[in-house]
């Protein structure tokens, strides 16, 4: 599927979820960055995962291709916004100790996404890919509305949440030893929040079109009804993987 116009979901992204702190923690140990160390947050959306790690200290390049998700993050200490993606970043060989990806590297394409990660990161450096899964049958509301969409859209396909990010991680060669971490988490949200929350899925958008989509968030908002707060769970994965380190002259 093509990457859909993330311009148009900008406002919508303030509902999504933050990530569980102590998570954050355990991965910026994984990785073994300190306050100072220069990473790059890619696919950065509004900055909901840049903040954690502007949060922790770091010298954080943000890329974001979307002007309208840069234009809505908020002023944060340390970070530098640009134009960017996987497979072209823009960034300097070797520059980085680590890079992050949150909700976002099932947009790239790996076999250009990897190696271009693999030359930005200093020898050593580390590569972590995480999302949100929500834990839909953990909450009535999220597991009527996951059934909701599946009866108005049967081609509606998450199925890269159930995808193998280790052994994709370390298929193009240039990364190694992936390790997995996971936390739960429950994000209490108001009803206009968790409206809001689906208006800014993007595959959604993509798979409904314009024809199917506004009837689709008219039946969401029907079936939460009077309901004054949502609490959705979430389960958090993230892969960590180390770049491999190549002799002087050896191919990537």
């Amino acid at each position: 599927m093509p990457l859909g116009d993330f311009n148009v979901q900008a406002v919508a992204y303030a509902a999504r979820p933050g990530y569980p702190g102590a998570l954050v923690d355990r991965l910026v140990a994984r990785a073994g960055v300190h306050a100072g160390d220069p990473v790059a947050d890619v696919g950065a959306g509004t900055g909901l995962f840049t903040v954690e790690l502007a949060g922790r200290g770091l010298a954080v390049r943000a890329l974001e291709p979307s002007r309208e998700m840069r234009a809505r993050a908020p002023a944060m200490a340390g970070v530098v916004w640009s134009d960017g993606t996987f497979e072209a970043t823009g960034l300097a060989d070797g520059s980085m100790r680590w890079v992050t990806a949150a909700q976002a590297f099932h947009w790239a394409d790996p076999p250009r996404a990897l190696p271009e990660l693999h030359r930005v990161l200093a020898d050593g450096g580390a590569l972590t890919v995480l999302w949100n899964d929500r834990r839909d049958d953990d909450s009535p509301i999220v597991a009527a509305t996951r059934d909701l969409i599946r009866s108005r859209l049967p081609d509606f396909d998450e199925a890269y949440r159930r995808r193998d990010w280790g052994a994709i991680l370390t298929s193009t060669g240039d990364f190694r030893d992936p390790v997995a971490d996971e936390d739960h988490h429950v994000v209490v949200m108001p009803r206009d929040r968790y409206l809001a929350l689906w208006r800014s899925h993007n595959r959604l958008a993509e798979t409904a079109g314009p024809a199917r989509l506004p009837a689709l968030l008219a039946d969401i908002d029907a079936l939460v009804g009077g309901v004054e707060v949502v609490e959705v769970p979430y389960a958090t994965q993230a892969w960590t993987a180390w770049k491999v380190a190549r002799r002087a002259g050896e191919a990537a």
